[in-house]
């Protein structure tokens, strides 16, 4: 029998003048995979990304991809003290990215636990946002 996870994931966006903030609390598949830890969701119509699939790829050298399938494709790559260029898809357009980490505090396990990330994004050097992300992950209780 599959184990089944929830996860609660809290985001703060900040762009400069102003601060949005969402949690979402939703089932995932939670596993291990090449000696990573994937956090695998739908999207639905409450993150505004409906028809879309998430997948985190979270390596053990605290590197983290943020891979988004379906009607939007992204794929952002979190590791602090390097930028990666990434691919950004909305329902507004495509973009180019850069995505540059603060800091990646990975407190994931076998038995759940929490991943916090503090990273920024930039379009031609452009300060787009200021995000933070903490994730907690736990078996849900039937």
């Amino acid at each position: 029998m599959r184990e089944q996870w929830i996860m609660t994931l809290k985001s703060i966006q900040r762009d400069g003048k102003e601060m949005s903030e969402s949690v979402l609390d939703t089932e995932i598949q939670y596993y291990l995979d090449k000696g990573d830890r994937i956090i695998a969701y739908e999207e639905s119509e409450t993150t505004g990304m409906e028809g879309s699939n998430m997948m985190l790829r979270i390596s053990p050298e605290n590197m983290v991809s943020i891979i988004r399938t379906g009607t939007y494709q992204t794929h952002l790559v979190v590791e602090k003290g390097k930028k990666h260029f990434c691919h950004y898809e909305t329902p507004f357009g495509e973009f180019a990215v850069g995505v540059a980490a603060k800091w990646v505090r990975n407190r994931l396990s076998d038995e759940g636990g929490t991943l916090a990330l503090r990273y920024t994004v930039d379009a031609n050097s452009t300060l787009l946002s200021d995000n933070e992300i903490k994730i907690d992950v736990r078996k849900l209780n039937l």
